[in-house]
């Protein structure tokens, strides 16, 4: 019977704390930081294998340099992250260099996670998200799909930078989360 007591107790409490009650909502936040996870470490080596004295390479003129996507990656999820007004995005690096921007990028991630983390089960189903004055409203799942999709859109465009260098890229490694 004591054992009965201190399971309901301890399972109020954890719901009293913040823990989603809503068993999809709950898979669905811990698969994506997982696979955020997962993303984030790819993205990390992408950028290292960049050498530093080629991050202000571009295929040609009219696109960013390999840097300038790295920050454009982070800058983006920053700004689908505020829309949550939970903490205040990473500053943007002022510095062009590999160290800097690589730095930020780490922080970038973070921030995600750190928000993801931070958010109540309610804040999920919000339909009034709005991180720019020209995009309509969205709600919280969106920002995070956009997030991911719009990192591995990019990323996807460094790949082919690094093989325009002749640098194999790394290769990604999808961890499937259903155990």
């Amino acid at each position: 019977m004591l054992i009965k007591i201190l399971f309901l107790l301890s399972a109020i409490t954890l719901t009293e704390a913040g823990e989603w009650k809503d068993q999809f909502a709950r898979e669905w936040r811990d698969s994506f930081l997982k696979h955020w996870k997962v993303t984030k470490d790819y993205t990390l080596a992408v950028c290292d294998a960049m050498p530093a004295e080629a991050f202000d390479f571009k295929p040609v003129p009219a696109q960013r340099s390999f840097g300038e996507q790295l920050v454009h990656i982070g800058r983006a999820n920053d700004a689908y992250m505020t829309a949550f007004k939970i903490k205040a995005a990473p500053t943007a690096p002022t510095a062009s260099g590999k160290a800097s921007i690589r730095a930020y990028l780490v922080a970038s991630f973070d921030y995600l996670t750190d928000v993801l983390s931070a958010l109540e089960e309610k804040d999920m189903l919000r339909k009034d998200l709005q991180f720019n004055s020209r995009i309509k409203p969205h709600n919280g799942t969106d920002l995070f799909m956009r997030a991911y999709m719009h990192t591995a859109h990019h990323r996807g465009q460094l790949v082919s930078y690094l093989r325009s260098k002749g640098i194999t890229p790394p290769t990604w490694a999808f961890e499937p989360t259903a155990q």
